[in-house]
């Protein structure tokens, strides 16, 4: 038997919307809303991990004085330190958005109160920019606008573009910055540490392949030019890496 929502995937109407506007956010950089979206993030935290593991690897190899044996206490810490920076820095990033966000919502709230009517005409023109056309732009008006706190979170969604209930804790994103790391640590650790240097790149560049093929395949773009594209970018960062050390 068919269900009801089998248009949407098997999701609701609201969950259905909600999956694809996040898969648009994550694309972009912001936080997530949806598994996908938190599974997208971790592999792409996983990858920026573990070409910076590779950097480190690049180190030891054009620098043979450092003792083969210090290689995986090195890399072990110099992970885990920049995994905590990284975390913390999501975390801190979060933090300073909720205060920007915070302090609009006070001024637009005492915007609306000292001039109602200029509220009025900027969310016209919100709405025309929308398509919306009179005499139904007024009818909108005139029922947003006869209640403040309608009005004032009508201003911040479609002016601000905020929407503070759905934005995740910064807590919460530091540990998803935090997990995506140590995947990426446990995965690039023991291909960095091969003895050969050109081993370990063959098999961190198809790791980061595999990893670009899924981050891709769930917001469902095509998964062989994401793949070339983050292979080719990580062959070019090390090898840019390699002539700059020589060079200098």
């Amino acid at each position: 038997m068919a269900s009801e929502y089998e248009h949407f995937g098997n999701l609701s109407p609201e969950d259905h919307v909600k999956e694809v506007q996040d898969l648009h956010k994550v694309c972009k950089g912001e936080p997530h809303q949806t598994k996908k979206g938190y599974w997208y993030h971790l592999t792409c935290d996983a990858i920026d991990c573990g070409v910076f593991l590779f950097f480190i690897r690049t180190i030891f190899f054009l620098v043979p004085a450092i003792p083969v044996t210090s290689y995986g206490k090195i890399l072990f810490a110099t992970g885990i330190s920049w995994i905590f920076y990284t975390s913390c820095k999501r975390a801190q990033a979060a933090w300073a958005y909720i205060e920007l966000t915070h302090r609009n919502m006070l001024q637009e709230k005492k915007e609306i109160e000292t001039n109602p009517e200029q509220e009025r005409i900027e969310l016209a023109v919100l709405y025309a920019n929308q398509g919306f056309q009179e005499p139904l732009i007024s009818q909108m008006l005139d029922f947003v606008c006869s209640d403040s706190s309608l009005l004032l979170s009508t201003m911040l969604r479609e002016e601000l573009h905020i929407q503070l209930e759905d934005y995740p804790h910064p807590l919460k994103q530091g540990n998803v910055k935090a997990l995506g790391g140590i995947l990426g640590l446990l995965l690039f650790a023991p291909i960095t540490l091969a003895v050969s240097y050109t081993i370990a790149a063959i098999l961190a560049s198809f790791m980061i392949g595999v990893l670009f093929a899924v981050k891709t395949r769930l917001i469902k773009n095509a998964i062989a030019p994401a793949i070339v594209w983050g292979v080719g970018m990580f062959i070019t960062a090390i090898s840019l890496c390699c002539s700059l050390i020589r060079l200098f």
